[in-house]
């Protein structure tokens, strides 16, 4: 019976993947977790010669090495080659294996599996898990599970490249410490792409703070600008790391969601909602403060299949919670 992988480490797995910026300690840990839950014997990285690990600065190590050009050899070039995984429970038996591209330090390699990494269409690299210390056979789980963290590799040097690109342009808001519409436009624009290679989905929410106005007439623009700090930190603390939280101006707020549908992503709107209701802002202040806001919910590519129709649908549900009840979510109609 095949086991199954608890969701949770998944969920470990992906925010290790999303949160440390040093991508040789975050894949060397997430492997190692890796390589214990599928009872793998070791775990190595093959690497290409391109762009993307450079401005990652991703070093060959033990378990990492540098794929010469022209070299792609073996079951790690086929994958290369072809950008599929693959599980060979018998590398003998497999007429593309080669000892010495495939091999790894002195282990005796008895079976691997391999998951190729993606960055833009291009494959850049190869995972691979090494023999099973049970003495058993790798199964589609276990694929399952280096599958996944090659996607979210991917995304990771995707990211990192995309931040030196960027790096010269201010992409956070000078109040909230958020990323601004700048970093907004170039996140979905990634997240579009990804979708249409690999058909995920993502969700966007667009939130305002209902009556902000009344509390800057009322206790001043500092204690309206302390709110919008207190929201953003709010919003944080209760979003995944995967998660990009934008100030989009004055009191509005987006939210992206990686890998959420629509049902899923209004779900986590009328979370916040909640949240945002129940809070008491500037309670140390002395003018302690109690708002709502309103929030839309749009899904790509269910309800737009471009970025400014996604922002619009998604402004525009939010408009109708704004102008009927507040304190609402609505999805894209």
């Amino acid at each position: 019976m095949h086991k199954i992988f608890p969701i949770d480490l998944f969920d470990e797995i992906t925010n290790i993947l999303a949160t440390n910026p040093d991508l040789n300690k975050t894949l060397a840990s997430v492997m190692q977790k890796a390589k214990k839950a599928t009872s793998a014997g070791a775990w190595s990285l093959v690497i290409g010669d391109g762009p993307f690990f450079k401005m990652a600065s991703l070093k060959t190590s033990r378990n990492i090495r540098k794929l010469k050009p022209g070299t792609a050899t073996g079951i790690s070039g086929w994958v290369m080659k072809h950008g599929a995984p693959v599980i060979v429970q018998d590398v003998l038996k497999d007429r593309r294996f080669d000892g010495e591209a495939d091999g790894f330090l002195n282990l005796k390699i008895k079976s691997l599996m391999c998951a190729p990494i993606k960055v833009r269409d291009k494959c850049v690299g190869v995972l691979r898990l090494l023999n099973k210390n049970t003495g058993g056979a790798f199964t589609d789980v276990d694929l399952k599970l280096l599958t996944n963290i090659s996607f979210h590799a991917g995304a990771l040097i995707e990211r990192a490249f995309l931040y030196k690109k960027i790096e010269k342009i201010s992409i956070t808001d000078d109040l909230t410490n958020l990323y601004n519409i700048r970093f907004l436009n170039q996140s979905i624009e990634i997240e579009i792409a990804r979708s249409q290679r690999y058909g995920s989905l993502f969700s966007l929410i667009f939130m305002d703070i209902d009556n902000l106005k009344k509390i800057n007439d009322r206790f001043g623009h500092l204690t309206g600008s302390r709110v919008l700090i207190e929201t953003a930190g709010l919003l944080q603390e209760n979003l995944r790391k995967i998660d990009v939280v934008i100030r989009y101006g004055g009191d509005e707020f987006v939210i992206l969601l990686p890998q959420t549908p629509r049902d899923s992503g209004f779900l986590v709107a009328e979370r916040l909602r909640k949240v945002i209701e129940k809070n008491v802002f500037q309670k140390g202040n002395g003018a302690p403060v109690k708002l709502t806001a309103s929030f839309g919910v749009a899904s790509f590519p269910d309800d737009a299949r471009h970025k400014e129709d996604l922002l619009r649908i998604a402004d525009k549900a939010m408009y109708r919670g704004k102008f009927s009840t507040k304190n609402v979510v609505f999805a894209a109609k």
